[in-house]
C-alpha cells in the first residue's frame, strides 16, 4: 500500500496503523494525507510469512496519535462522549463533567454553576446548540452561554440520557433508560407512547435517511420513529441476531442498517427483512460500543480496540500501535478531518496528520542518538550512540542477524556468526555511518577494532589497518566511485578499495596536511574530493593534489559534506558555518543569504529542492534559488509543525530512490518523504465567538456585532484559533480604535485579551492568521460597539462645550476688555506714529526734489482712494498708503544737480534717475514689519508690457501695490504744477491714462481710477478747465529750445564782454 503526497487532510494518516483481511484497503484519494511514499515504506519492511494469512500488521506512518488524560491537560482520565460544535470547540463528556477544548487548552465547565455532572452523551444540533445527556441528572442544552435543564419536573421519565439525535424537523430525541423523550420546538417534552418501548432501556438513537430515527434497546430490539411516532419494531427473533450492542443506519441506502454484537460479528442489510448472514467478523475485537461511517468505510469502536471495515465487509483493518487500547466508546472527526476517540478508562485520543513519522515511537524504542540509517530490502539498519547496531525487520527489532562467515580482507576467519553481536558485543563499535553500494552490499564505518565492515546479506568482510587501512582504526564514511571502487574517509587519509582489497591510501605522504577526513566524494573525470576537519578540501586528480581553503573562498575549512548536484555540474558543500558549492572548475561559491549556519547535511529531491538538515530544523529551498544567490525565503520544519527532534550533528541518513528520508536524529529516526509538496497550512479557523463585559458573556447579534453597555469597565475578547493539527501558526491581532500596532503570538500562546475603560464608540477587533512566510493567510474583523454614556453623548458634549465656550468667552471678554481697550489705544497711537514717521520721510523726499514738492503725499492719497475702490480692507488700504508715501525714497540717493536739472536729462542722467527704484528697495528691504515697503519702492515704474524698470517684469508678475501706485504716480506726474510747466489739462490727463491702460498701467486699476473720476474724484477744486494740453514730449522740446536760446544769448554776451575788454586793453 502507498499513500501519495497530495495532502487532503485525513484518514490516510491511519493507513500504516492497520491490520487487513485478505488485502490492505486504501482510503480514497481525496483523503490521502501529504506524506509522500512514507506510508508505504513500513510495508516494505514487513515479512508476512509468519503472520496469520488473513491478517497483517503495520506500525503506522504519516500520523501522530496523542493521548490526553489527567497528566497532560485533560482534567480527567476517562471520557464517554465527544462532539464538535460549528464554531470549532470540541466538547468531551465524562463522569467528572463537561470539558471544552479549543486545540490549545482544556477547560472544565464548572459543575457547581451549571449542574452538569456524569456526562454520558453529547449532541450538537442544527442550531449549534450543545445537548448534554447525563447519567443521573437529565439533559441540559447550552445555547449562547445559557443553560436550560430538563428533568422529571419537565416531563422526563428517566434522568439517565444515553443518546441524543435530531430529525430534519428540529425535534430532539432523547434515548433514556425508560423510553424515548422528545424535546419539541417550543422546548416542551413529550414521550413516545408505544407499549414496546415506553419502559425499555434505550441504548442508542440516531437519524437515518428519509428523516427516520433508528433506536436500539438494551435487549437487542431495533425500532424506528418518524415525526415523533414509532413506525416499526423488530425484536431479536425477527432480526435473527442476538445481543446487538451497536447500530448504524446506512446513510446511503434507506432502510439498511449495520449492527454489531457483543462478540465480534457485524451484520448488514434491510432492517425490515432481518439479517441473513454475517457481514464481517472483527476478531480479535469484541464488544462493540459504537459504529460510524466515514467516506464509505465503517469504523468500529470496541472494548479492546478500533478497526475499519471496507470492501463490502471483506477487509477488516485493525488500528494497532496506538496509545488507546481499551474501552473505546465513541469517535468523531473534527472540521480538519483529524480523528478523535474517547475511552471510558483512558481519556481522549487524537490521531492527527503528520508528514513526519517517529519510527522510534512507532517501534517503542527508547530514545537514543542515531548516527546513521540504511535500508536493505526489508531491513532498516540503524547505528546508534548507546545501543550500537539496531536492525528492524517486520516492524520488530532483530536480536540477531546470522552470518555464514566473517573474514578479514586478508582472509582471516573471525569466530563470530552474527552481525549484530559482531558490533555490539565483540567490537563494541560506535558506528559512524552505514551505506549501501550499487551491488546491495552494506558498508559499516565505525570507531572500533573493526572500523570497516562490508556485509553482502550472508557474509561479512572486515577491513582494518592490517588490510591496508590507516592505522587509526577510525572510519567515518565510504563513497562508491563510478569505476566500482570504494573511497573510504578515515583518520589518516582516504583509502581506496577495489575488488575487495585496499589498493591505495591518499594521505600525509601525498601532501595532505590534516588527515582527519570527514567526507569524501567523486568529482569530475574520476577526481576524488576530500573534505577535512579544519584543512579545507583536497582534490586528488591523477596522483596530484589541489588544495582549496578559506584562501580560495571557503567560509570554513571544516567540511562536513560534499555532494554532487543531480542536475548540474556542481558539488554542494556543507561546512561548519555555511552552504557553498564548487563549480565545474572547483571554484567556490558561497550561498550568502542562507538563513542558518549550523547545518549538518543536504539532500536534493525530485522537485529539485534542497533539504538542509540543521541543528534547529529542516530548511527547504529550490535549488535554482540557492544558485541565484539572492534573497532566500526557505520553507522551514521544526517542532512547531511536526518534527519531533532534529538531525544528529555529522550524521548520515538514508535517502531511498522514491524519496523516503530516514533522518538520523538526536532521539531516534524520523521518516519523511521529501518529494512531496511542502505545506504548513491547514484548515485553521479563527474567530471571536463571544466576549465578556465586566465578566458577563456577550454573544454577537444577527449581524455579527457585539454591543456592550456604556458603564462597562472591562471587556475581554475571546479570540480563538481552532487548530487541532500539529501546526502552530502565528496570529496577529489588535483592537482598531485603541491598539496602535498589531501584536503577534503563536497560536499556542494566544490568550483572552483584556481592555479597560474604553470610551464609548465603535471598535474593530482585527485578527490575522499568518503563514510560514509571515503573509496574511486569513483575516477576520469583529465590530464591537460600546454604547455612549450621557457624558459621552454627542449632544451632551456639544452642550458642555458650548457652555464652556460661552463661559470662557464671557470671562475672556470681562477679563480682557480693559486690556484690549488699552491695547487698541496703544495700537492706534503706534499706527499714528508710523503714519507720521512715514509722512515725515515723504516730506524729506519732496524737499530733495524741488520739482515734485508734495508729490509723495498726493500719490499716497490717490493710492488710498484706488485701494478702497478695488475693495481692499482698511488694514490693507492703510498699508498701501504708507508704501506709496515712500515709493520715491530712493531719490534721496540721487544727486541734487541731476534731480533738479531744469532741462532735458542726458542718457547718463536719466539712468541715474531710474536708479532711485533700486536704491529705494535697498533702503527699505530690511524692514521686516512691512516687507511690501521695499516692493512698492522698487516696482512702481514696472509696466504690464514689460518696458518698465528696473526688472522689466510683465502683467501679474508686478506686485499689486506697485500696480496701484503706478496709476497714482502717473496721474500726479501729469496733473500737478512743476516749476517748468503748469499742470496738464484734466481731460487731457484722463485721456492719456486711458491710452496707456494695459500697456503702461494695469487695466483693472485704470478702470477703478476711471470709476472714481466719474464719481468726481481727482479733479482739483481750483480746476476751471484750464491747464496745458500739450504732450509731455512737446513740453520737453520747448524746454530744450528755450534752453538753447538762453545758452546762445549768454554766449553772445560773453563774447561782447570779452571784445570790449580786449579793446580797452589795446587802447591802453
Amino acid at each position: 500500500m502507498k499513500c501519495f503526497n497530495i495532502k487532503k487532510r485525513i484518514f490516510c494518516t491511519l493507513l500504516s496503523m492497520i491490520i487487513t483481511v485478505s488485502g490492505i484497503g486504501a482510503l480514497s484519494a481525496s483523503q490521502v494525507f501529504a506524506r509522500g511514499n512514507a506510508g508505504g515504506v513500513m510495508d516494505t519492511l514487513r515479512d508476512t510469512s509468519d503472520d496469520d494469512p488473513n491478517q497483517e500488521t503495520d506500525p503506522a506512518s504519516g500520523y501522530s496519535p496523542v493521548l490526553y488524560n489527567n497528566t497532560n491537560g485533560l482534567p480527567t482520565s476517562e471520557a464517554n462522549a465527544i462532539v464538535q460544535t460549528s464554531e470549532g470547540f470540541l466538547w468531551i463528556g465524562s463522569y467528572s463533567g463537561l470539558v471544552q477544548y479549543d486545540g490549545n487548552t482544556f477547560t472544565r465547565i464548572d459543575s457547581a454553576k451549571t449542574g452538569i455532572t456524569s456526562v454520558i452523551s453529547l449532541y450538537a444540533d442544527s442550531k449549534n446548540r450543545l445537548w448534554v445527556g447525563t447519567n443521573d441528572n437529565g439533559v441540559a442544552v447550552l445555547d449562547k452561554g445559557e443553560w436550560q435543564h430538563f428533568n422529571k419536573q419537565n416531563g422526563l421519565n428517566s434522568l439517565s440520557v444515553r443518546a441524543i439525535a435530531e430529525d430534519e424537523n428540529g425535534l430532539i430525541y432523547l434515548a433514556t433508560t425508560k423510553g424515548v423523550a422528545i424535546v419539541n420546538e417550543d422546548m416542551t417534552i413529550t414521550t413516545v407512547q408505544a407499549d414496546q418501548i415506553k419502559e425499555e432501556y434505550i441504548r442508542s438513537i440516531m437519524l437515518g435517511p428519509d428523516n427516520v430515527i433508528y433506536a436500539l434497546t438494551m435487549n437487542g430490539a431495533i425500532f424506528t420513529l418518524k415525526d415523533g411516532k414509532m413506525t416499526a419494531y423488530y425484536d431479536p427473533g425477527f432480526l435473527r441476531v442476538e445481543d446487538i450492542h451497536a447500530i448504524l443506519p446506512d446513510p446511503a441506502v434507506s432502510g439498511n442498517i449495520y449492527c454489531a454484537t457483543s462478540k465480534s460479528s457485524i451484520y448488514y442489510g434491510p432492517l425490515n427483512k432481518g439479517f441473513q448472514s454475517e457481514y464481517a467478523n472483527i476478531e480479535p475485537l469484541s464488544y462493540v460500543n459504537s459504529l460510524h461511517k466515514y467516506d464509505d468505510e465503517l469504523w468500529v469502536c470496541a472494548d479492546n480496540g478500533i478497526c475499519r471495515v471496507t470492501n463490502d465487509g471483506k477487509d477488516v483493518i485493525r488500528l494497532t500501535n496506538l496509545p488507546m487500547t481499551t474501552s473505546v466508546e465513541n469517535m468523531t472527526s473534527d472540521y480538519q478531518k483529524n480523528l478523535w476517540f474517547v475511552s471510558s478508562q483512558q481519556g481522549v485520543m487524537k490521531i492527527v496528520s503528520n508528514r513526519f513519522t517517529d519510527l522510534y515511537e512507532q517501534l517503542h524504542l527508547n530514545d537514543d542518538v542515531v548516527y546513521s540509517t540504511c535500508r536493505q530490502a526489508s531491513r532498516l539498519f540503524i547505528g546508534t550512540k548507546t545501543s550500537g547496531l539496531i536492525v528492524v525487520e517486520n516492524n520488530k527489532c532483530l536480536s540477531s542477524l546470522p552470518l555464514e562467515k566473517i573474514t578479514t580482507a586478508g582472509g582471516k576467519t573471525i569466530d563470530q556468526h552474527d552481525l549484530i553481536k559482531l558490533f555490539n558485543e565483540d567490537a563494541k563499535a560506535r558506528i559512524r555511518s552505514i551505506s549501501r553500494d550499487s551491488r546491495g552490499r552494506i558498508w559499516f564505518c565505525s570507531f572500533s577494532k573493526y572500523p570497516l565492515v562490508c556485509y553482502d546479506g550472508q557474509n561479512a568482510t572486515i577491513f582494518t589497518s592490517n588490510d591496508g587501512l590507516p592505522a587509526s582504526e577510525r572510519v567515518r564514511a565510504v563513497f562508491e566511485c563510478s569505476d566500482g571502487s570504494m573511497a573510504v574517509a578515515c583518520t589518516g587519509g582516504v583509502a581506496v578499495i577495489k575488488d575487495g582489497k585496499v589498493v591505495d591510501v591518499i594521505g600525509a605522504s601525498d601532501g595532505i596536511d590534516n588527515t582527519e577526513i570527514l567526507t569524501v566524494a567523486e568529482g569530475k573525470n574520476g577526481d576524488i574530493l576530500i573534505g577535512t576537519d579544519g584543512d579545507g578540501i583536497y582534490v586528488s586528480s591523477e596522483g596530484k593534489l589541489r588544495h582549496i581553503t578559506t584562501d580560495n573562498g571557503l567560509m570554513s575549512d571544516t567540511i562536513l559534506r560534499i555532494k554532487k548536484d543531480h542536475k548540474r555540474d556542481i558539488y554542494w558543500l556543507v561546512t561548519s558555518n555555511s552552504i557553498s558549492y564548487l563549480d565545474g572548475n572547483y571554484g567556490v561559491v558561497t550561498i550568502n543569504n542562507f538563513p542558518y549556519s549550523n547545518n549538518f547535511d543536504i539532500y536534493q529531491n525530485d522537485r529539485d529542492e534542497m533539504w538542509v538538515l540543521s541543528s534547529n530544523g529542516i530548511y527547504i529551498v529550490p535549488t535554482e534559488t540557492m544558485i541565484r544567490n539572492t534573497d532566500i525565503m526557505p520553507f522551514f520544519y521544526a517542532r512547531g509543525n511536526g518534527l519531533s527532534y532534529y538531525s544528529t550533528p555529522n550524521s548520515y541518513s538514508e535517502l531511498t530512490s522514491d524519496g523516503n528520508l530516514y533522518m538520523s536524529g538526536s532521539a531516534g529516526v524520523i521518516l519523511v518523504n521529501i518529494n512531496g509538496e511542502n505545506r504548513l497550512e491547514s484548515d485553521v479557523r479563527i474567530l471571536v465567538p463571544y466576549i465578556e463585559a465586566d465578566d458577563k458573556r456577550i454573544y454577537p447579534d444577527k449581524t455579527g456585532d457585539f454591543t456592550i453597555g456604556a458603564n462597562t469597565k472591562k471587556i475581554t475578547v475571546y479570540a480563538y484559533c481552532f487548530n487541532y493539527s500539529l501546526v502552530d501558526p502565528e496570529i496577529s491581532y489588535r483592537l482598531e480604535g485603541f491598539d496602535r500596532t498589531m501584536k503577534t503570538v503563536r497560536r499556542s500562546e494566544l490568550k483572552p485579551v483584556d481592555y479597560t475603560n474604553l470610551s464609548g464608540g465603535e471598535y474593530f477587533f482585527k485578527m490575522q492568521l499568518l503563514d510560514v512566510y509571515g503573509e496574511v493567510q486569513q483575516e477576520i474583523s469583529v465590530r464591537i460597539v460600546k454604547k455612549e454614556s450621557l457624558r459621552e453623548a454627542t449632544w451632551f458634549r456639544a452642550f458642555i462645550i458650548l457652555g464652556f465656550v460661552g463661559v470662557v468667552i464671557v470671562l475672556a471678554y470681562l477679563a480682557s476688555y480693559q486690556r484690549m481697550k488699552k491695547l487698541k489705544a496703544k495700537e492706534q497711537e503706534q499706527t499714528l506714529l508710523i503714519r507720521e514717521i512715514v509722512e515725515a520721510f515723504a516730506k524729506v523726499i519732496d524737499m530733495k526734489d524741488r520739482y515734485t514738492n508734495g508729490h509723495s503725499t498726493r500719490v499716497a492719497e490717490y493710492t488710498e482712494m484706488l485701494a478702497r475702490e478695488l475693495g481692499y480692507d482698511d488694514e490693507t488700504v492703510e498699508k498701501y498708503r504708507n508704501i506709496a508715501l515712500l515709493h520715491d525714497i530712493g531719490k534721496v540717493g540721487i544727486s541734487s544737480e541731476t534731480l533738479n536739472k531744469p532741462g532735458r536729462l542726458t542718457d547718463e542722467e536719466f539712468k541715474e534717475i531710474k536708479s532711485h527704484s533700486g536704491k529705494g528697495y535697498n533702503v527699505l528691504k530690511d524692514i521686516s514689519i512691512m516687507p511690501e515697503l521695499a516692493i512698492g519702492a522698487r516696482d512702481h515704474h514696472e509696466r504690464p508690457d514689460g518696458h518698465g524698470y528696473p526688472r522689466g517684469i510683465t502683467g501679474d508678475e508686478i506686485p499689486r501695490v506697485a500696480q496701484i501706485i503706478a496709476v497714482a504716480d502717473t496721474f500726479d506726474a501729469m496733473y500737478s504744477d512743476r516749476p517748468y510747466r503748469k499742470r496738464m489739462n484734466f481731460e487731457k490727463t484722463i485721456s492719456i491714462i486711458k491710452e496707456v491702460s494695459g500697456t503702461q498701467l494695469a487695466e483693472d486699476v485704470v478702470e477703478a481710477f476711471l470709476r472714481l473720476v466719474e464719481k468726481g474724484e481727482f479733479r482739483a477744486e481750483d480746476d476751471n478747465g484750464g491747464g496745458s494740453t500739450e504732450d509731455i514730449t512737446n513740453i520737453h522740446k520747448k524746454q530744450d529750445a528755450d534752453k538753447a536760446a538762453q545758452d546762445r544769448a549768454a554766449k553772445k554776451s560773453s563774447d561782447a564782454d570779452e571784445g570790449g575788454e580786449n579793446k580797452e586793453n589795446g587802447d591802453k
